[in-house]
């Protein structure tokens, strides 16, 4: 299977470390775009906007709750838990 890349950009998500948090994140992300990071954050490659995103995800939160939903260009990353190859294929 091929690592089809599709239009978008790199968004960085914090919210909640709610199970209902990353169904939704999977419900509108490729799992083959979406990398947990740990709990409560992830790295999704989308065309969304983030505030599409944190739309969302609002639906999940309790009210009150936070999340964060950043678009960035410039990275850099350590461990496991995400693939330099992955990153490098979406873009800088």
């Amino acid at each position: 299977m091929s690592d089809e890349i599709g239009p978008g950009s790199l968004k960085l998500v914090v919210a909640a470390a709610d199970p209902a948090v990353e169904v939704v994140l999977r419900s509108h992300v490729r799992d083959a775009d979406l990398r947990s990071l740990g709990r409560g954050a992830w790295v999704a490659y989308t065309d969304a906007e983030p505030a599409t995103i944190r739309d969302w995800l609002a639906a999940a939160l309790s009210d009150g709750e936070p999340a964060f939903v950043v678009e960035f260009e410039r990275w850099s990353s350590h461990g496991k838990p995400i693939d330099p190859a992955w990153l490098l294929r979406r873009g800088h």
